[in-house]
């Protein structure tokens, strides 16, 4: 997702806060939360972005879900983000936070594409190798696609590995193509 100014904007000021006052854990898994109640409901990210609907009922509304679980500070920008009318912008704070706090913390989200999940002791292997790879923590997730065959597909940021059957079939084909046969 590409996250606005102004979201990375608020991001970092809550983040650099959260580092200061010694909240950052406290802080990202707060956003971590939000972020996961915002999308996964369309029915509030339009209710957020509406301008309609006045920031005392969205105040009210945040507050129902989320004030008796969030840290001070937390609770504290959440409520700022109301005033300067930035709700519609929380989506991308959210994740922006997350990206910081990830990159504070030396941590890469790792999308594995395979078949069908490995179990947990292939799992760990592999999330050790990629730690090896590349000397940071490593968050796998797992996306399961049957089209590939066999084998896996590793996402690292922009870079891809490809290992599935797939794509060795598509190579072959390719090979095939080009030389005629």
């Amino acid at each position: 997702m590409i996250i606005k100014k102004v979201a990375h904007r608020y991001a970092s000021a809550l983040f650099q806060e959260a580092k200061g006052t010694g909240n950052l854990n406290a802080v990202a898994n707060d956003m971590q939360r939000i972020s996961k109640t915002v999308s996964d409901s369309g029915e509030l990210q339009q209710f957020l972005k509406s301008q309609i609907i006045s920031r005392d009922i969205k105040k009210k509304v945040l507050g129902e879900l989320f004030d008796k679980d969030l840290s001070d500070l937390s609770r504290q920008f959440v409520t700022l983000i109301l005033e300067k009318r930035r709700e519609g912008e929380l989506t991308g704070i959210t994740e922006a936070i997350g990206l910081l706090y990830k990159k504070e913390k030396g941590l890469v989200d790792v999308d594995v594409l395979v078949t069908r999940r490995p179990d947990s002791k292939q799992s760990d292997v592999l999330k050790k190798a990629l730690e090896k790879k590349t000397g940071s923590k490593v968050e796998l997730t797992f996306i399961e696609d049957s089209s590939l065959k066999g084998g896996m597909a590793i996402r690292i940021n922009d870079t891809v590995i490809d290992g599935t059957i797939k794509h060795k079939l598509q190579q072959l084909e390719a090979s095939f193509l080009q030389t005629g046969m």
